[in-house]
């Protein structure tokens, strides 16, 4: 028997305030949904696995979706604490009530509470007003938080109990965390628990690092941080700072911790370690939400080592857009370059790595390469040969042209293509984009749709046409007329956009006036009248 049924007995005046089925009965715990979808000798979960039992409550009504785990980290960092206190007081007041008396009432009403107030965000004040109680009931807690986090059908309340069972150092709770840990949603939770009751933590951790890819695999790399076990650094090397939000976030701890510096220094740098270092420097580079070459104190002597690396095999695209990169970088006028000379970047320094870079990028192998990649059905390769055309100005349209047809409803190959269509190529793709997209079906009327979802995938398309319409003044005009009818804003917006550069002729488009009447979004409703009345827009 479960530890919610052991409750169903309870019947009394409160009784009245419960559902007829409890939440539990509905839907199946998330413990056994992922249990489900794990597979002997394959890392995190199977593709259904990632879709949560309580998705559908969780999303109504929301077109945009958080990724797994991001909605916890923008709550616990940038959450407003006007009535923190308020939440935790009474938080903490269920679950006191809750063990003394346990009740379905009263389970019943802690558990829509941790669904409803997203209590999570403040589980660390919680805890802390956990700890000092004096009377609490621990037995009763823990039994409490371990049907939370193996019974609950609902995410909140699993995390609510992972977060309150990693109080308790039970060892036989790790393999617990490193199942629930594998869905990102949770593995924040999973990993502060694991390092308090794992016998070896740092073990653990590792464990269900090379189990994630998103947010979760973010969270764990970061304590691993201080680590001294030579796998590890290896690992982080080599694979550990990659997943799938952005590689920045991880690569000056990989780095740091993994010893870049030391692994570069090897003569006998293998294929794959030199692949990851120039992904390493890339990221460092690039910037953004976490430390980045201005921080790295080696930053200089590490890029010079690399390059003198990839100078004698350099042979993959990866290896020239990384150094293309490197160049770019050194090349950067508008940056203090003064400040960064105590780091090694000093004048000489510079450019004797750019004079390495242009001897990597003019060797003669690589136009041939960037060509057999453009023919490439792997998507990884085809994107590195585009993006490797363009520094070498190899025309790509044929190949993009090609890709398209094989794929008429895939709104990057639109992209892309747009991108090099000049207007020679318009008119043949204007009658391919009439004669593949449902223009009927996307004019479905005016409406307030963000277009996310397959639902949109045609609208999407559209959206890429009439953005670039906009350098062809007076062509398109059935997309345009779709575009002004569609449901989704941002094809609304572009469509006029796109008139936006016809002129005069704008205020006589027929589909334009019969737009501007039935128009629900005020601000769009005015640009359009006026274009009507033959304004220029704002830019």
């Amino acid at each position: 028997m479960g530890f919610f049924d052991q409750f169903s007995g309870e019947r009394d005046d409160q009784s009245r305030e419960l559902p007829d089925t409890m939440p539990w009965d509905i839907r199946p715990s998330i413990y056994d949904h992922l249990c489900l979808h794990i597979v002997s000798e394959q890392p995190g979960l199977v593709e259904a696995g990632y879709e949560l039992p309580d998705e559908e409550r969780v999303n109504e009504d929301l077109e945009l979706r958080w990724a797994a785990g991001a909605l916890d980290g923008v709550m616990t960092h940038h959450s407003g604490a006007s009535d923190a206190d308020e939440r935790v007081e009474k938080t903490v007041s269920l679950l006191l009530t809750c063990c003394d008396e346990p009740t379905a009432f009263n389970k019943y009403r802690l558990y829509q509470h941790i669904v409803e107030e997203h209590i999570v965000a403040l589980i660390d004040a919680v805890i802390a007003r956990l700890l000092n109680e004096p009377q609490l009931k621990h037995e009763r807690l823990y039994e409490l938080a371990f049907s939370f986090a193996t019974e609950s059908p609902d995410r909140e309340t699993v995390k609510f109990g992972i977060a309150i069972l990693g109080l308790y150092q039970v060892e036989e709770n790790t393999e617990l965390f490193l199942i629930l840990g594998r869905h990102d949603e949770f593995t924040l939770f999973c990993a502060v628990a694991l390092s308090n009751v794992a016998d070896d933590g740092e073990q653990a951790l590792w464990e269900l690092a090379q189990h994630v890819f998103g947010w979760g695999r973010i969270h764990t790399v970061e304590r691993l941080a201080n680590t001294e076990n030579g796998e590890i650094k290896d690992w982080l090397l080599r694979e550990g700072f990659r997943n799938a939000v952005l590689d920045e976030y991880l690569a000056y701890v990989c780095a740091t911790t993994g010893g870049l510096l030391e692994a570069l220094r090897d003569p006998l740098v293998d294929r794959d370690l030199l692949t990851a270092a120039g992904e390493l420097i890339e990221a460092l580079i690039n910037g953004g939400p976490a430390e980045d070459m201005d921080d790295y104190e080696e930053g200089a002597t590490v890029v010079e080592l690399y390059l003198q690396q990839l100078a004698e095999s350099a042979e993959t695209l990866a290896d020239f857009l990384h150094t293309r990169a490197i160049q770019l970088y050194l090349s950067n006028q508008d940056v203090d370059w003064d400040s960064r000379v105590e780091r090694g970047w000093t004048s000489e320094c510079r450019q004797e790595l750019q004079a390495v870079c242009h001897r990597i990028l003019e060797q003669p192998e690589w136009p041939e390469r960037v060509r057999q990649g453009l023919e490439s059905a792997d998507e990884s390769l085809f994107f590195q040969a585009n993006q490797a055309a363009r520094v070498l100005k190899i025309p790509t349209w044929d190949y993009h042209w090609k890709r398209l047809q094989q794929s008429p409803h895939d709104a990057s190959r639109w992209f892309h293509l747009l991108l090099v269509c000049e207007e020679p190529q318009l008119p043949q793709v204007l009658e391919f984009a009439e004669q593949q997209l449902d223009l009927a079906q996307i004019a479905s009327g005016p409406g307030d749709a963000l277009g996310v979802g397959k639902e949109y995938q045609q609208h999407g398309c559209l959206d890429y046409l009439l953005q670039e319409l906009r350098r062809f003044p007076g062509q398109g005009a059935a997309l345009i007329e779709a575009g002004l009818r569609s449901p989704v804003v941002r094809n609304r917006n572009m469509a006029v956009a796109a008139l936006a550069t016809w002129g005069e002729a704008a205020r006589h488009f027929e589909p334009l006036k019969q737009a501007a009447g039935v128009e629900p979004n005020q601000s769009l409703q005015h640009n359009m009248e006026k274009l009507l009345d033959g304004q220029q827009l704002e830019e």
